[in-house]
């Protein structure tokens, strides 16, 4: 008998605890991702999505992507 409830409480233990694998931009709709990529169209985590998803954002007709440079900031202590 308590071999048998450590051995549950282990397994109950390993699912709580156990990482989830879900990715960061899984829940976003579709929609989200095209526009995201219009404010930063370099961005590697939404291209990634754009190509998991196979939304081709940059080939719809009222996608315009932002002239987007990036400038670091310049930060003095």
């Amino acid at each position: 008998m308590k071999k048998t409830l450590k051995i549950l409480s282990l397994l109950l233990s390993i699912f709580i605890i156990s990482p989830s694998y879900a990715g960061v931009y899984d829940d976003w709709p579709d929609e989200a991702i095209c526009t995201w990529l219009e404010q930063r169209p370099n961005h590697k985590g939404y291209l990634e999505e754009n190509k998991k998803r196979d939304l081709n954002c940059f080939e719809r007709e009222d996608f315009s992507p932002r002239d987007y440079v990036y400038e670091p900031l310049k930060m003095y202590m």
